[in-house]
């Protein structure tokens, strides 16, 4: 069981087969894309940062692009994690689902400078889209992630309406009022777009390596995404799609 009144928890899988082989196929791909020899998947990901040395930054950047882009194309990222944590994912959303179909991969050595800045992912997505943050390995201290609760969201907001101050005294009120939590691979920190959230630099001794992807009901808002474009079904209740292929039969012919 978990409880969402804060806009977050931390949830496991109720089945680990796919979150086990979505980060085997993600190892594979990382070990094809920077030329690293395939050994144990944990020991490999947690110390990633002492294959690359010879990378500049713009070299790294760049190839983590790429990386990217072929998890995208080449791995089912959506479809495992929600396998993954299938149970939890629809006692929130209900039975009809779309997945972002896209993949967001972090991949952060330590004291890598470009850490996630202090956001949230509304109102460009829906504030009724559910985040679902997978770390690869162990992720803790700075190398996990801050967050704000719903109720905390909304004292930031209304703090620098009330005092309007420069960014960087926004961001240090926020990280004041965030937490951050120990998320072990197997879990997953589960959230709603609409709340403050980011990284620090990564000042631990291992890697950090997550990916997060967005799922929502079929029926809510899209904030101002095309739904089309940037989700597909993942599960559609018998309802639904009859309904579905009734209005839309014209265009099945």
């Amino acid at each position: 069981m978990f409880d969402l009144r804060d806009g977050y928890a931390t949830i496991p899988a109720c089945n680990m087969d796919p979150l086990l082989k979505l980060r085997s196929k993600i190892h594979g791909l990382i070990c094809q894309e920077f030329g690293i020899e395939v050994g144990d998947i944990e020991i490999s990901l947690n110390e990633f940062h002492k294959h690359i040395t010879s990378y500049s930054l713009g070299e790294f950047n760049k190839k983590r692009v790429g990386l990217i882009q072929r998890i995208s194309a080449e791995v089912d990222a959506s479809n495992l994690v929600f396998s993954a944590f299938e149970n939890s994912i629809t006692k929130i959303l209900g039975p009809d689902i779309l997945a972002q179909k896209g993949c967001n991969l972090v991949l952060q050595p330590p004291l890598d400078p470009n850490p996630s800045e202090l956001h949230r992912d509304t109102p460009a997505n829906s504030p009724y889209e559910l985040v679902v943050w997978v770390p690869l390995v162990n992720a803790y201290a700075t190398k996990a992630m801050y967050i704000l609760t719903a109720e905390d969201t909304k004292k930031a907001f209304d703090f620098l309406e009330k005092s309007p101050m420069e960014w960087d005294g926004f961001e240090k009120k926020c990280k004041n009022l965030s937490s951050i939590g120990t998320v072990e691979f197997g879990n997953a920190l589960i959230f709603n777009a609409s709340l403050l959230h980011g990284s620090e630099i990564n000042n631990e001794t291992e890697t950090r390596v997550s990916l997060n992807i967005r799922y929502k009901n079929l029926f809510s808002p899209s904030g101002f995404k095309n739904q089309l474009q940037f989700f597909k079904p993942i599960r559609i209740s018998d309802f639904a799609r009859i309904g579905s292929e009734v209005e839309m039969r014209d265009l099945l012919k």
